[in-house]
């Protein structure tokens, strides 16, 4: 075999010598899909096992209402990730009352899952760029959580029963900090809310600061741990509009605060909700009953209209 000299200027990587190999013919995606039912309902799920941007595969559960479409897409999603298939299959069978409101509306529903969070990283790392060597990838950096959110939010795209054009998120937790995140680096759906949003990394948080028992109700208790500069070069870099859903007795709500603040200072597309509820998450953690069917209350239903109405809005049927 020869051997010959790479180097891939834009993404600042060393030359290295390797050894010349024939190229290989470009590979079609393979997506794998699976039925199942759902508990109490009479629409499926479409358990679907997604190739993300390293060839690693993770899982998301489509839903969608009968006829051809196409439809309007929102998805859901919460937490710092893993799980895969199981985690969908909880989801998507014991936290569908929301989704199930969207479905009566006109939309089709997903749940999602992605790689586990890495700590803090996202403060530390340059956006993803990936490159080529002899036909095969290389990569700036591995892929974070957030790029497998972008992935999916491309894949939908092509399905010929979603709308392209109406795609929308709904993410809890560090679920909404990854919307932010992902919005920052040029993510393009037509709608977002960010629920709660862990924006600490978006909006630079000091790590160190950080603990089990970690507490920043208030916007003065968190501001001094940021750096505004950074956040607000990332925030004015988001074009989508977004609704930002707080909740009064949460723990970080002077984070949500913040970032919806500097989001507005920023010239971003956002809006301001929140309400007083016991449950983080309240927006799609329904609870159920003994005998398994759920039990929103008032002011869960008031925050599921008015995320209909937000995607009415921007993105309706």
């Amino acid at each position: 075999m020869n051997r010959i000299m790479i180097c891939i200027a834009t993404l600042s990587l060393p030359c290295y010598t390797v050894a010349q190999q024939d190229v290989t013919e470009p590979l079609e995606p393979a997506v794998f899909v699976f039925t199942e039912p759902v508990q109490n309902s009479n629409i499926p799920v479409d358990i679907t096992l997604l190739e993300t941007v390293d060839g690693l595969y993770t899982a998301i559960g489509i839903r969608k209402p009968s006829g051809k479409g196409p439809f309007p897409i929102v998805m859901f999603f919460t937490g710092n990730g893993g799980g895969g298939v199981p985690w969908v299959r909880h989801q998507i069978n014991n936290r569908a009352y929301t989704m199930e409101q969207f479905l009566d509306a006109g939309y089709a529903v997903a749940w999602l899952r992605y790689r586990a969070e890495v700590w803090f990283e996202y403060t530390r790392v340059p956006p993803l760029e990936v490159g080529v060597q002899l036909a095969h990838q290389l990569m700036s950096r591995p892929p974070l959580e957030y790029n497998d959110l972008m992935t999916i939010v491309d894949y939908v795209k092509t399905l010929p029963y979603i709308d392209e054009n109406k795609v929308g998120l709904v993410g809890n937790s560090h679920g909404g900090g990854m919307i932010l995140k992902a919005a920052a680096d040029g993510m393009a759906v037509a709608a977002a809310i960010a629920s709660e949003p862990d924006a600490s990394e978006l909006l630079q948080a000091d790590p160190d600061v950080w603990g089990e028992a970690t507490e920043f109700r208030t916007k003065d208790s968190i501001t001094p741990y940021l750096n505004k500069e950074i956040a607000m070069e990332r925030l004015r870099r988001i074009e989508i509009p977004i609704l930002m859903m707080g909740r009064e007795d949460d723990h970080n709500q002077g984070i949500f605060e913040v970032a919806y603040e500097w989001m507005v200072e920023a010239g971003a597309d956002v809006k301001w909700i929140t309400h007083n509820h016991p449950i983080h998450g309240y927006l799609i953690r329904i609870p159920k009953g003994s005998d398994g069917i759920y039990m929103p209350d008032e002011i869960q239903l008031q925050a599921i209209e008015e995320a209909l109405d937000f995607f009415g809005e921007h993105m309706g049927p």
